[in-house]
């Protein structure tokens, strides 16, 4: 049996022994610190860890099929592996026991430390047991390994940055197989939301319809509506009350923003998006792609139905935290048409706040999005930035797979979790990103287990849809991507409390001298070691100054 103590930042394929990296784990409070032991052995293992001062929670690294790891132009200097095959990317629990069955091969185990409410800053030791055991059982051989920890009980400040990844209801009720808001539905989604806070998730995409996204035209996705809708003899009402429980359950989750589901389809604003409704005692479809977006029942509707919305969202309290969107990635051609529909939207909220996910200046340079989310690889972005009005805010997706950070399973660790420091330097105020649990296949032409389809059936790079998997008992499972992209969240968190205690300047300074370089949404330092380096310095200079 050989084990060796691995960064976080690792990822471990079985047929391939991994660099051992001992260095010291550095986090500060409210967050947890993370390390791996990589093992190769055979048959069934046991692992132990004993930390005073902290609870030690161990998972397994494992592995999932990919079939399109990444796009045949996507630049080869920074994936893991640029070929189909096993990928470590999902955590999962161990067996009650704390074993785990091996079959000679290389595989990971992650390990998070949560400090206890009276542990103190100074340095630590993790001692790791790794037990092999034999057919009876009992331990045949054992490797202890000790993990140097530096904890600084300096709190984490308040999570500023605005993130949202699209959060889709629909594919929940589906893969779990219950009714779409049934009491059941409600705590597996109320579980799956828990985990969206956990990963840094502070605004949610709110089905106030079924949300028009990634649709076929002419198809349609299971229905979850939260406005309840009735048409009686022409006249329209409607029933806010499962509206008024999401809000208040994302509250008590720890949402705090909330942006409602696109109020046109996608990727042209040529229709309505599927509505349905109780008409004169029959519940039936209401609007779909068969109904234009401008003018007619459509906007008779949206008449009424808008304002009423907005007395709700008033009477809430969240009002000022809402965001409506018109149509997704609007572009090319279709300016004057996405002006036309979203001044009748606009028309019926005043006040509130529209934004979507944008490439193309022209759009917001004409005010047709006033708060826009630009792809991070946009041949605009400088233009966008040149703007000191805005509060920028930038979105990846599938096509973001060159030089710029994304979440694809084949990319490294580091490259996910850059974008808090991105974010930092850049003053980016917000993220946006599509994929926290689509579980279907491209545009929804039908279903798909995440666990064995992570492209959504070769439509994208493997894990470019979701960041959980959908495990047993409607609880979410978090990958090594979810990890990445909260370990950047908290290094964000990290240099804003270091910029609180000695000055903006201190910390870029910092940042320039582990970088040696300019840290852009495109370059920055790909080498492993940079961030933990980089995240030692700033806890270090945090605890000199509390």
């Amino acid at each position: 049996m050989i084990c060796k103590i691995l960064s976080a930042q690792e990822k471990v394929f079985s047929d391939i022994e991994p660099i051992s990296e001992k260095t010291a784990v550095s986090f500060l409070k409210g967050e947890s610190g993370a390390f791996q032991v990589a093992v190769e052995a055979g048959g069934m293992i046991k692992l132990e860890a004993s930390a005073d001062g902290f609870d030690v929670r161990i998972r397994e690294v494992a592995d999932v099929p990919v079939r399109q790891p990444n796009w045949k132009d996507c630049d080869d200097k920074d994936y893991v592996r640029l070929t189909p095959g096993l990928y470590p990317d999902l955590l999962k629990e161990l067996l009650p026991d704390n074993t785990s069955k091996m079959l000679g091969w290389w595989r990971s185990f992650w390990f998070d430390l949560e400090p206890k409410a009276e542990t103190q800053s100074g340095s630590y030791t993790v001692c790791v047991k790794v037990h092999q055991l034999d057919w009876e059982n009992k331990i045949s051989e054992t490797v202890e390994l000790n993990v140097d920890v530096n904890y600084v009980a300096a709190e984490l400040p308040k999570q500023t940055f605005i993130m949202t990844k699209w959060f889709y209801c629909d594919c929940l009720a589906d893969y779990y197989h219950v009714e779409a808001f049934s009491e059941e539905h409600w705590k597996i989604v109320e579980n799956f939301v828990k985990s969206a806070v956990r990963l840094g998730q502070n605004m949610i995409l709110t089905p106030i319809h079924t949300p028009p996204l990634d649709t076929y035209v002419g198809g349609e996705r299971t229905t979850v509506q939260l406005i309840d809708v009735y048409l009686n003899n022409g006249e329209y009402s409607f029933n806010f009350d499962g509206l008024k429980r999401w809000i208040k359950m994302c509250l008590d989750c720890g949402i705090e923003y909330f942006e409602m589901a696109h109020l046109y389809s996608q990727w042209g604003a040529t229709s309505a998006p599927k509505i349905m409704a109780t008409v004169d005692g029959e519940y039936r479809r209401l609007f779909g792609w068969e109904t234009p977006a401008f003018g007619g029942e459509y906007e008779k509707y949206l008449s009424k139905m808008l304002p009423a919305l907005a007395e709700v969202l008033r009477e809430l309290g969240v009002a000022d935290k809402c965001r409506f969107h018109v149509s997704d990635e609007p572009h090319g051609n279709m300016l004057e048409h996405y002006s036309k529909v979203r001044d009748q939207a606009r028309a019926y909220l005043p006040g509130f706040t529209f934004m979507d996910a944008l490439s193309d200046y022209s759009f917001y340079e004409m005010g047709a999005v006033e708060s826009p989310a630009v792809a991070s690889d946009s041949g605009d972005m400088q233009k966008f930035m040149d703007r000191k009005d805005l509060d920028l805010w930038i979105y990846y997706c599938c096509g973001q797979a060159k030089d710029v950070s994304n979440s694809f399973i084949a990319m490294p660790y580091q490259r996910t979790r850059i974008l808090g420091l991105q974010a930092y330097m850049l003053n980016i105020k917000g993220f946006l990103n599509w994929g926290f649990n689509f579980y279907n296949a491209q545009v929804s032409k039908y279903r798909i287990d995440p666990y064995f389809t992570t492209d959504s059936d070769g439509a994208f790079p493997a894990g470019d849809a979701f960041i959980v998997y959908p495990g047993e008992n409607g609880q979410p499972l978090e990958s090594l991507r979810y990890m990445a992209l909260r370990d950047g969240l908290h290094d964000l968190r990290a240099l804003q409390l270091l910029e609180s205690l000695a000055g903006r300047d201190f910390v870029v300074a910092i940042v320039n001298e582990c970088a040696n370089m300019e840290i852009t949404l495109a370059a920055y330092p790909r080498n492993i070691d940079f961030l933990p380096t980089l995240r030692a310095k700033v806890n270090a200079e945090i605890a000199a100054r509390v």
